[in-house]
């Protein structure tokens, strides 16, 4: 049965009641459709209908009616499930429960009481005061208590138990955004009031018997926000459920079961809310990790997951039956814990060594590593130690082969996919692991590390005349300098990484020796060298610093003492309280060519032990500018014949 005529929300809510069913995705609108919503009403003339969209409905059979529910079947209201609409619905739900918050309890609107609105939209008090909502969610959905208790603000024992997921904060957000657009206007807020209840139209669809929700369900669409990947894959779960050939309780038991792990997934996706989590990266890294890994697949695992494996097909044909299913979403459970903990290691359970190094993953990149980095966390979360001895090698490996021999962010891809997958059904060990990762740098086929194409890839910058400034491993490498001075020393924290990265370059890293050296204090010393020589001094890494803040531009060209920060003058901002690598600098008496050498040269000393690289044994004297390294052809770019002990 189908009604084309267009209704408005005072005739859709006339004794009908809307949940919206487990297999449907939660609020997913943000500011940009919540604009457009504002927008649409704000434009409305009055007495004028704006097309609002398609609502699609399903009855509710009465055996699904839930037990709260019951009394609204005896007062003669019908039961639907919101198909599609769900987003444009809820904004509308949202937006009138902000409006009638503006009004006292006994307050008129549009020449009715506040209460009457109440229970035409929101929800009625049956005759033990005991409130039922006319619209929500089903009571297995994540976002069902809190639409109850933070969206319409009524009470519940369980309130502080409702996990916060990325569609609460959804929730959370649209009734803010309304909050704040309202305003305080008794008038206009009771204009808008009537526009929106009486000016929004939609085209109201019942779905008839014989069409498959569940299919009807995967077909539709909402404005601006198309379904994910994830959201996808609930609803094929929850249908193939209904297909498996187990007993009833088995299959409700099942149902369950997705519902809380997708519950799980949401939650911890919008953990950090300042930083939520992409939901089809995680469900693609997971499927790497879960599946045999094809690089012909690596951009359609959608297709994989939702085309060929979870099918009615397959369960008809018995190739997916219920432990399959079963064992996909306990994997996918345990999966986004430790997804979660892999990009915010500070809020995880383990020692502070571990945070650490996971931290010194988010801060230089992962690369392909992350499918197996869920294995290990996954596996090994009783052995922080194996933990600790994977993420040490994976970062040396990124290191040396993606920082140092500079080669294409897919190196090794598929490699590491098989090996997270391997590791992942016990068909290696850890151990076994680690020490393929290290042979990759180290052992038969070290070919992958190659410091020549570092030595190349720098002259290649010192041709366009910025030299270790522009290699794209500097600000990992400063810092990890700055922590080992920092350990060396023993004191506190000076500069976090999120404050070092999140600047620009030019407030972050300065040239001791200035750009712009134009003082008699620089000319003195440095004009003595060619326009070719200085330009490989200014951009050497010991002429480099890590800024813990950014200094006065004016000084940053400044004399060496004045940068240094001067005291006896008057200047108290320097290298001298700045970051452990200006404290550094600042020791020094002057700053010429030997302070740079020998600056460097402790630097380079410090990605040799760090990363176990034995640069030293290369003849590549320009890196630390040594005596005799100024040559013509220094900047020639055909590389210099290759050490034996490292090709």
């Amino acid at each position: 049965m189908a009604n084309s005529k267009l209704q408005r929300l005072t005739e859709i809510f006339n004794e009908k009641i809307f949940r919206i069913p487990d297999f449907q995705r939660g609020y997913s609108w943000q500011e940009a459709q919540l604009e457009d919503f504002w927008e649409d009403l704000m434009n409305l003339k009055e007495n004028k209908i704006h097309y609002t969209g398609l609502l699609t409905i399903e009855p509710i059979p009465e055996s699904k009616i839930q037990k709260d529910d019951s009394w609204f079947l005896r007062a003669g209201y019908k039961a639907y499930y919101l198909i599609d609409g769900q987003q444009r619905l809820t904004t509308a739900i949202i937006l009138i429960n902000e409006i009638l918050n503006k009004f006292e309890n006994d307050g008129i609107i549009n020449c009715r009481k506040k209460s009457v609105w109440e229970e035409k939209f929101l929800f009625l008090s049956n005759i033990d005061d005991y409130k039922s909502y006319i619209f929500g969610y089903e009571h297995d959905n994540p976002s069902d208590e809190y639409f109850r208790t933070g969206i319409l603000g009524q009470e519940s024992s369980s309130s502080d138990k409702t996990p916060e997921t990325l569609y609460t904060y959804n929730l959370k957000k649209a009734k803010d955004f309304f909050k704040k657009k309202l305003g305080n206007e008794k008038q206009e807020i009771e204009k808008n009031f009537k526009k929106l209840i009486t000016g929004f139209g939609f085209n109201l669809y019942e779905i008839d018997n014989e069409l498959d929700v569940y299919v009807t369900f995967e077909t539709m669409n909402n404005r601006g926000k198309p379904l994910s990947n994830l959201e996808l894959l609930k609803n094929r779960l929850i249908y193939l459920s209904t297909l498996l050939e187990v007993e009833d309780k088995t299959k409700e038991e099942l149902r369950k079961d997705i519902n809380e792990t997708w519950k799980t997934i949401y939650e911890y996706l919008g953990k950090n809310k300042d930083n939520p989590m992409d939901d089809d990266e995680f469900l693609k890294n997971h499927w790497i990790m879960y599946f045999k890994y094809d690089r012909s697949q690596s951009a359609s695992y959608a297709k994989f997951l939702l085309n060929e494996n979870f099918t009615s097909k397959n369960v008809i044909k018995k190739k997916i039956v219920f432990r399959n299913i079963k064992k996909y979403i306990d994997s996918l459970s345990k999966g986004i814990k430790s997804w979660f903990y892999l990009f915010n290691p500070k809020v995880s359970g383990y020692t502070g060594e571990v945070k650490e190094w996971i931290q010194k993953l988010n801060r230089l990149g992962m690369s392909a590593s992350p499918p197996l980095f869920m294995a290990a966390m996954i596996k090994c979360n009783e052995n922080e130690k194996e933990l600790l001895e994977l993420f040490q090698s994976a970062e040396r490996f990124i290191f040396l082969v993606f920082r140092l021999s500079q080669r294409r962010s897919n190196t090794e891809n598929s490699y590491f996919y098989r090996l997270a997958r391997s590791f992942y059904y016990d068909e290696e060990s850890v151990t076994s692991v680690i020490d393929k990762i290290r042979q990759k740098t180290d052992g038969k086929d070290k070919g992958w590390f190659e410091l020549e194409k570092f030595d190349i890839y720098i002259k290649e910058q010192y041709l366009k005349e910025e030299g270790f400034y522009t290699w794209n491993g500097l600000k990992y490498f400063l810092y990890e300098y700055e922590l080992y001075l920092k350990k060396e020393a023993g004191g506190e924290e000076k500069i976090s990484w999120i404050e070092f990265n999140k600047r620009k370059q030019e407030k972050t890293i300065e040239h001791i020796y200035p750009r712009i050296a134009t003082e008699e204090c620089w000319t003195s010393v440095f004009n003595e060298y060619s326009e070719k020589e200085r330009n490989i001094l200014l951009h050497s890494l010991g002429n480099l610093v890590l800024l813990s803040r950014s200094k006065n531009s004016i000084l940053q060209n400044k004399c060496f003492a004045l940068k240094k920060g001067d005291t006896t003058k008057g200047n108290t901002v320097g290298f001298y309280n700045g970051s452990y690598s200006e404290i550094e600098v600042s020791r020094y008496d002057q700053w010429t060519k030997e302070e740079i050498q020998d600056r460097g040269k402790k630097m380079l000393d410090f990605l040799d032990e760090r990363w176990e690289v034995d640069i030293q044994s290369w003849e590549k004297e320009w890196w630390v500018i040594k005596e005799g390294a100024f040559k013509e052809n220094l900047l020639n770019n055909q590389p210099q014949e290759k050490n034996k002990d490292h090709g």
